[in-house]
């Protein structure tokens, strides 16, 4: 995993959706675009999966030492 945090990735992906909805843009920049913001897309759901797997966690142990 990179050294990037998880709101440099959401702000990435917001900005790669936002100049692929440009009319400027051409289908070749369209496409890196899409590329870059399914990456960060693909990174903000990993960060995601392991907070949920370590809430899990905590979830459990709070209820098993209730």
């Amino acid at each position: 995993m990179s050294d990037k945090t998880f709101t440099e990735a959401l702000k990435n992906l917001q900005n790669a959706a936002s100049e692929i909805g440009k009319q400027a843009t051409t289908l070749e920049e369209s496409l890196k675009l899409f590329e870059v913001g399914m990456e960060e897309a693909e990174f903000c759901k990993e960060v995601l999966d392991k907070a949920e797997q370590k809430i899990t966690v905590f979830e459990k142990g709070k209820n098993e030492n209730a």
